[in-house]
């Protein structure tokens, strides 16, 4: 069985304010929904042993933050066919990851991302419509043995997360520690404290 995530990049700087592109950086909450993405899968049984990544430097950041996290700084190919790439081509993309590989992350842009995802698990893309916003994560598994096997309908949906309630999962896997509960006063040190107040009072 073949693991796939599909990871369209976290918020970007608006296109206004750069002429190119490939060149818009994360922006406003976009490193922290990237931060969080990469907890949410860095937490799981099965982690992504393989980063795919268009190379758009919104997914390259986006990219890092997570590869940071999986520890898979060296298992990771900038591919520019994922770089607006349409549905058809990223399957190709897929289909072309190392056997060695049992969880492929992809990491690109939307609506190649999300055609991707309703493909794989519709049998064409325009039978299901996913939503998969900045920083949002599709998770797939299907039955192949080999990669180049993977085609359209060949797999099955079972995740569909975007960083809001991505932050709520992590909390319930991974409770902060209570608040330390006031430890009664000594005695002595209330006794103290008593004659304190009534020598002040007196």
């Amino acid at each position: 069985m073949k693991q796939i995530s599909i990871l369209r990049h976290a918020k970007a700087a608006d296109y206004a304010d750069y002429s190119n592109d490939f060149q818009r950086p994360l922006a406003g909450r976009g490193p922290d929904d990237a931060g969080l993405m990469a907890a949410f899968l860095a937490a799981q049984a099965q982690r992504p042993d393989w980063i795919i990544s268009s190379p758009a430097l919104r997914a390259r950041q986006t990219t890092e933050i997570v590869a940071q996290a999986l520890g898979l700084s060296h298992a990771i190919l900038w591919d520019e066919r994922v770089y607006d790439a349409g549905a058809e081509t990223l399957l190709q993309v897929l289909q072309s990851a190392p056997e060695r590989a049992e969880h492929v992350l992809l990491v690109g842009h939307n609506p190649g991302c999300a055609d991707l995802a309703a493909g794989l698990c519709a049998g064409a893309t325009d039978r299901l419509t996913l939503r998969l916003p900045t920083a949002g994560l599709a998770g797939l598994a299907s039955e192949v043995f080999y990669w180049h096997q993977l085609r359209w309908g060949a797999a099955q949906l079972h995740l569909l997360l975007s960083p809001r309630p991505a932050k709520s999962l992590i909390s319930a896997t991974n409770p902060k520690k209570s608040a330390k509960k006031n430890k009664p006063d000594k005695p002595g040190k209330s006794a103290k404290q008593d004659g304190s107040t009534r020598k002040a009072q007196g």
